[in-house]
C-alpha cells in the first residue's frame, strides 16, 4: 500500500488572512493550540509553503511571542533534508507568522493507524531519516524534545521531522547550576524580598522538562531530571517501534499509568528485525547514559543496509562533512519505494 497525503485543502475560513509575506494562502492544512497552518504559493518552486500564523487570542501575550520566536529561531538553526526548511519569519507582526517548507504526505501515526505496520525498506527508511533529523538537529544545539510519530511526515523523498514547539537550545552542563540558583532564591525568601525576573527558575525549568504527549516522553522527564538530547534518543526509538508493531510501544492509559509504564516496563518491539531491534533496545535504555547519540545511531542505522547498499560512511561523515547527508539519501532512493505523494489541489472553487 502506497503512503498517501491529504488530496486536497481545507477552504480558508472568512476570518483568514487572504496572503501572508507576500504569499497568497490556498488553504489550511490544520490548526493547534499555538496557531493554524496554511498552504500558501511558491512562486517558481512549484507546490506550496506552509504557513504557521499564531492566533489572535495568542499574539497579545509576549510570552506566546517570545515561545514562537524561540521555535523561529531553533528551527532556522537545522538544516537536513530530514527536517522542514525554515524560509523566513515575522516574529513581530501583528500576528507573528514563520513560513517553512510544505511537506505534503501522511504523518507516520496516520500511515500506520490506517494501513498497518512497516517492513523491510520503509522500516528502515523511517529509522535513517528520523536518526539524520536527530543529527542535523543535535549539531545546531537544539533538543527537539516532541519527537512522536504526528510529528513525523511521509513524505515522497524520505521522512521529514516537523514541529520545533516546545524545542530548546542544550542546557548549560554545569551541575551545580539548579543547587546555587535554590540556595540564591532561599536567601532572597529568608530576606523577603522578591526573586529577580532575570534568574532562570528551577521550578519553571521542572514544569517545562514535563511538557509531551503522555507515553511519549523519556524516562528522565517524567523523574523531573533535565531534558538533553538523550531524551531525543528514546523518543527515536518509540516512533521505530510505533512504526514496527502498528501501536504505542508503551500501549495506552492514563498518563499517571503511562508515566509508570514509561520509567519501570519494557516497551513492545515486536516484529523488528534483530539488527534494528537491538538499536532500539538499546535508543530505550532507561538510564541516558546508556543511550548512543544521534550521530552513532545514524552510522549503525546505515550499516543495516549492508554491503550490497554500498553504505561506506565515516564517523566524520555522519558528523557533519556532507557524506553522511549523501549516505541518507542514497539508502532513500534504494529503499523508499513505496510513497507516491503529490502536493494537494486546492479546495473545491478555490
Amino acid at each position: 500500500m502506497k503512503a498517501r497525503g491529504v488530496r486536497r485543502l481545507a477552504p480558508l475560513d472568512p476570518g483568514d488572512p487572504e496572503a501572508i509575506g507576500g504569499h497568497r494562502l490556498r488553504g489550511r492544512v490544520g490548526s493547534g493550540g499555538m496557531g493554524t497552518v496554511y498552504a500558501a504559493d511558491s512562486p517558481g518552486a512549484g507546490g506550496y509553503l506552509a504557513v504557521k500564523v499564531v492566533h489572535p487570542d495568542r499574539a497579545w501575550d509576549p510570552r506566546f511571542r517570545e515561545r514562537f520566536a524561540h521555535e523561529a529561531r531553533l528551527l532556522a538553526k537545522v538544516n537536513s533534508p530530514s527536517v522542514a526548511r525554515f524560509v523566513r519569519a515575522d516574529v513581530g507582526a501583528d500576528l507573528p507568522w514563520m513560513i517553512t517548507e510544505y511537506v505534503p504526505g501522511p504523518t507516520l501515526r496516520h500511515h500506520v493507524e490506517r494501513f498497518g505496520r512497516l517492513r523491510g525498506g520503509m522500516l528502515l527508511g523511517v529509522a535513517v531519516g528520523v536518526a539524520e533529523a536527530l543529527r542535523a538537529i543535535h549539531a545546531a544545539g537544539v533538543v527537539h524534545r516532541d519527537l512522536k510519530p504526528s510529528n513525523v511526515v511521509l513524505s515522497a523523498q524520505g521522512p521529514k521531522l516537523l514541529d520545533f514547539g516546545i524545542a530548546h537550545a542544550v542546557e548549560d552542563p554545569d551541575p551545580t547550576k539548579w543547587l546555587r540558583l535554590r540556595r540564591m532564591r532561599r536567601a532572597y525568601r529568608d530576606l523577603r524580598l522578591p526573586s529577580p525576573h532575570t534568574l532562570p527558575d528551577e521550578r519553571l525549568a521542572d514544569r517545562r522538562d514535563r511538557l509531551g504527549t503522555p507515553g511519549w516522553i523519556s524516562p528522565e522527564q517524567y523523574h523531573r531530571e533535565p531534558t538533553t538530547q538523550r531524551s531525543d534518543v528514546f523518543l527515536w526509538g518509540a516512533a521505530v517501534a510505533f512504526a514496527s508493531v502498528a501501536h504505542d510501544p508503551f500501549g495506552t492509559a492514563a498518563a499517571k499509568e503511562m508515566a509508570r509504564r514509561v520509567m519501570f516496563e519494557e516497551p513492545d518491539l515486536q516484529h523488528l528485525p534483530p539488527g534494528l531491534e537491538r538499536l532500539v533496545v538499546a535508543a530505550m535504555s532507561k538510564s541516558p547514559d546508556d543511550r548512543p547519540d544521534a550521530a552513532e545511531l545514524l552510522r549503525a542505522c546505515l550499516a543495516l543496509e549492508g554491503p550490497e547498499g554500498g553504505v561506506r560512511v565515516p564517523v566524520e561523515g555522519v558528523d557533519g562533512d556532507g557524506t553522511g547527508a549523501r549516505a541518507v539519501r542514497g539508502l532513500l532512493e534504494r529503499q523508499w519505494t513505496k510513497v507516491a505523494v503529490r502536493p494537494p489541489r486546492p479546495p473545491r472553487g478555490a
